[in-house]
């Protein structure tokens, strides 16, 4: 009996030890997530303002996850509390660093790769998509991440919206909606580090 408990034990060491596998993240742990507003609006350039949000797992310096933004007529909002068309919407992938992270003030950076539509009506309660054009957005962003509080962190960036797939035969053009843009993001949650 007690051979073959010394056999399974020998067995059971081999085959842990042979079935390690090495994988893209396999040294990351995650240590923390967030989520929270994110704003943007053209930097010297005819580009609207866009505003949405989102959030993400972190693994040490990096983080993924995902990202929804709309942009139209805010000023319409504020005045009589109606947005009546939707310009742009999008959403998708967003993943980033922050180096050092543990510092005050530090370096971000992240990309956004999502997919949308332009030109959605939403003055109607049933939600009537007229001229409804889908398109591929892609934005990398660069800027300064404040640590205010352990679980809250400011970002300010500057970034470049690409957009393609826009219908020219609708009006649209992707040099028209794409463009630099400055941002300005709020982030909330556990960002893993300890002091």
């Amino acid at each position: 009996m007690k051979r073959l408990l010394m056999v399974l034990a020998l067995l059971g060491w081999l085959f842990s030890a042979t079935a390690q596998h090495e994988t893209l993240f396999g040294s990351m742990r995650l240590v923390g997530a967030f989520g929270g507003p994110m704003y943007e609006t053209g930097l010297n350039n005819d580009l609207g303002s866009s505003a949405g949000g989102g959030g993400g797992l972190v693994f040490r310096n990096f983080f993924l996850g995902g990202y929804g933004m709309g942009g139209g007529d805010f000023e319409g909002l504020l005045e009589n509390g109606n947005i009546r068309k939707l310009e742009i919407g999008h959403g998708g992938l967003w993943m980033g660093f922050m180096v050092p992270s543990h510092k005050v003030v530090h370096l971000y950076g992240s990309a956004r790769v999502g997919w949308g539509a332009l030109n959605i009506e939403l003055e109607d309660n049933g939600q009537q998509y007229d001229d409804l054009d889908k398109i591929f957005v892609l934005t990398p962003e660069v800027g300064v991440e404040l640590n205010v509080f352990r679980w809250f962190r400011v970002t300010g960036t500057v970034s470049y919206r690409h957009v393609s797939g826009a219908n020219e035969a609708l009006g649209y053009k992707n040099e028209d909606l794409s463009g630099a843009m400055w941002g300005l993001g709020l982030r909330f949650g556990w960002f893993g580090w300890r002091r």
